[in-house]
């Protein structure tokens, strides 16, 4: 068997976007770290690093997309190509942690830990797929803890997989884990070869799948707002305010975790449900009220965020795509929401629960008109357009940035297999889930990521560069996200404390 990997297929637009990002140091890693546990008796006497790998290698069979390298990714058409093999003593890493770490404790140092790997490069990317576990647990039980409780942490090169796709990983591992232990064949001393007919699909890019339209009036204006000379335009009056401009170092990810417990979690999703809106729209008005109330008024005169759009539900039919749901890959696109001085007003000042559930439900109304415009006139269609990728990002060095914060929201997961779900404890479960991005050098400022387990509790991990945003600044976000949610949001007839 030659050790040349093979290729595949060439990235498409949306895909090399996120390559073209890595190759200069811009956009690093996603993450997704779920917390597993399971009866020490479960695993009979086996080692935690030989259950996982086992299980990780079966899933690989069953995911080939986790097998793919990225050939040429600083040039203009970069490829996928499939690797013979996969030695999984580099893919798969167990950390031991301090002996009986708190919850608080064991949080922070797991919170490094996805710094540290937020912050690398992907080495070797066209011979190695750019992807890593790190199993993060203490290897003995305690004196009180008859289960393993494990912090499994999926980190993945963005072109491999979105933030939907990395909860299907989990929920595919967790599946792997349930199954009757099976070491396959083709795993010897930790090295898994690869059949040469993969047992799963690799996902088409997007534009294959989604059927984009484009209208002559939005081609046109989306060309003269990106590519006419600047003395051809009107200048920006009112830009809002993002945070420092466009620079890429010192690259440092920053990283806080938020959690909503899972009692919090049912009155807060009922709040909004009696109030027309979802969570979505509550975060980004409940971040929007935290920055006003933190920044200056006299520069911080309106903010710009974004939310990623999932667009499994947009795949055509005859696309030979089994499962929508189960789609691992990159699928997605993004909404912007302006908040311009009239919206501000009212939220500086001690804002009322009725202004907040007011604005939430406003969005909730423009997100819905957003989704269903798609695929017309998307402006993930226009990616095709884009010829010099590394000069596309190099030219935003030293400008604004386009976006105050972003939320990108991946629901939550089941925690335990279907068939499994009326015998709690007694399999390997999923307790919790916390999606984390790397600090993104030319997009928003600050990145929220939220993920959850049904009928557990949901996460948001605020991201951002350092020195881009002010720490402090973050901490408050922090502070207020925690605070609110813990409260199941906004009170009517009541001012946010």
């Amino acid at each position: 068997m030659t050790n040349v990997p093979q290729p595949i297929r060439p990235l498409g637009p949306c895909e090399i976007y996120s390559s073209s990002r890595h190759a200069l140091g811009f956009y690093r890693c996603l993450a997704n770290t779920c917390r597993y546990a399971v009866p020490w008796s479960v695993l009979q006497g086996k080692s935690v690093p030989d259950v996982l790998e086992a299980a990780v290698a079966n899933l690989v069979l069953r995911l080939p997309r986790l097998s793919l390298a990225i050939t040429g990714d600083e040039a203009s058409r970069p490829c996928f190509a499939s690797v013979p093999s996969l030695d999984l003593s580099y893919h798969l890493e167990c950390v031991e942690l301090p002996a009986e770490l708190d919850s608080h404790a064991r949080d922070s140092h797991l919170l490094h830990i996805l710094e540290a790997q937020h912050n690398q490069l992907w080495p070797d990317v066209a011979t190695r797929p750019p992807w890593r576990l790190l199993a993060v647990y203490e290897p003995r039980p305690s004196h009180f803890e008859d289960r393993l409780i494990l912090d499994i942490v999926l980190a993945i090169h963005h072109s491999l997989a979105d933030g939907r796709s990395t909860a299907i990983f989990h929920a595919s591992l967790l599946d792997e884990l349930n199954k009757p232990p099976a070491r396959p064949s083709c795993l010897e001393d930790h090295v898994l070869r690869m059949p040469s007919k993969p047992r799963g699909h690799i996902l088409p890019p997007q534009e294959e799948l989604v059927k984009f339209t484009t209208s002559w009036r939005f081609l046109a204006g989306t060309l003269w707002s990106e590519f006419a000379s600047g003395w051809l335009r009107k200048p920006a009056t009112d830009l809002p305010w993002t945070g420092a401009p466009v620079r890429p170092d010192p690259y440092q990810t920053r990283l806080r975790l938020v959690t909503i417990p899972a009692k919090a979690v049912s009155q807060l999703l009922a709040n909004c449900r009696a109030n027309g809106t979802t969570l979505t729209p509550l975060l980004h008005v409940l971040i929007l009220t935290s920055l006003a109330r933190r920044l200056p008024a006299e520069t911080a005169t309106s903010f710009q965020s974004c939310t990623p759009i999932d667009l499994r539900p947009f795949i055509q039919s005859g696309s030979h795509v089994t499962d929508l749901a189960d789609a691992f890959g990159v699928l997605v696109t993004s909404a912007s929401h302006s908040f311009d001085s009239s919206r501000l007003s009212g939220l500086r000042e001690q804002a009322s629960g009725e202004n907040i559930w007011c604005l939430a439900q406003t969005l909730r109304q423009e997100l819905k008109e957003r989704v269903e415009t798609i695929p017309q006139d998307d402006m993930v269609s226009m990616l095709s357009w884009i010829t010099n990728w590394r000069g596309f990002w190099l030219n935003k060095v030293d400008k604004p940035r386009e976006q105050t914060w972003e939320v990108s929201n991946i629901h939550s997961l089941r925690g335990s297999p279907e068939d499994t779900a009326n015998e709690t404890g007694a399999n390997w479960e999923i307790l919790r889930s916390v999606m984390s991005q790397c600090a993104i050098v030319a997009g928003p400022a600050l990145c929220a990521s939220v993920s959850g387990v049904i009928g557990g509790p949901i996460s948001i991990a605020l991201s951002w560069q350092q020195g881009i945003i002010e720490s402090e600044v973050v901490e408050g976000v922090a502070h207020d996200l925690q605070l609110w949610m813990d409260q199941g949001g906004p009170v009517h007839g009541q001012k946010l404390p």
